[in-house]
């Protein structure tokens, strides 16, 4: 049986220092999952990045890829990332500057339905994601906000909820939301009141990859 007192100094403390260098490494390693939080509402969710990808809207108590949240205060997140927990501050996303232009990360409300505020022809609008709509679609009275011209438009028949409804197909010159502009979106002016928002129909969402993550849902342009 060899022990390390048969060895020269030498050698034991090369062996000393290997096992440190274990000991070093081995929560580095236990660590290695990349994890920040860019916001929360407290008591309820967090908005967490996990290696360097968009922002997803973690509920208490969910686990999302090896990540679970165990709380979320106005100070940050309590997290449990593959079985070590962490507690982490509430930090700018470190993502925003660099993929504003060809992504946007949109949260759902209580009623899981999905708004975001922008423009269409460089005038304010508030949008709702509608995957049900083939057409872009907004009112007549939004459309006469904004200065359409959409009594030159294809007259055009939708049918909806509320039976079948009359309009006029039209092209946007530009449709922004956050940082994404899209121009040429075919849309549908109804010739009602119903509707306060703009919905973004699949003619419209189909042009990004759709990421959907619990209340999370995350656009991206595709290249």
């Amino acid at each position: 049986m060899t022990t390390d007192r048969g060895l020269p100094l030498a050698s034991r403390l090369q062996r000393c220092w290997l096992c440190l260098g274990v000991l070093l490494l081995f929560p580095a390693v236990c660590l290695a999952t990349e994890v920040s939080v860019v916001g929360v509402k407290p008591g309820h969710s967090a908005d967490i990045v996990i290696g360097g990808g968009a922002p997803l809207t973690v509920e208490v108590g969910e686990t999302v890829d090896g990540v679970k949240l165990l709380r979320a205060d106005a100070n940050g997140a309590l997290v449990s990332v593959d079985g070590t927990t962490r507690r982490l501050p509430v930090v700018a996303n470190p993502a925003a500057d660099s993929g504003s232009s060809t992504g946007i990360t949109l949260s759902a409300d209580t009623r899981g339905q999905f708004f975001t505020s922008g423009a269409v022809n460089g005038r304010s609008v508030q949008f709702m994601v509608d995957t049900g709509a083939t057409y872009t679609a907004l009112s007549r009275p939004v459309a006469q906000r904004i200065g359409l011209d959409y009594r030159n438009g294809r007259p055009a028949k939708s049918a909806t909820a509320n039976g079948v409804v009359k309009g006029w197909l039209v092209t946007l010159g530009t449709l922004r939301i956050g940082d994404l502009t899209e121009h040429g979106v075919e849309a549908v002016v109804f010739d009602n009141d119903a509707l306060g928002v703009v919905l973004l129909g699949t003619n419209f969402l189909s042009r990004f990859d759709m990421h959907r993550q619990g209340s999370t849902l995350v656009l991206r342009r595709r290249r």
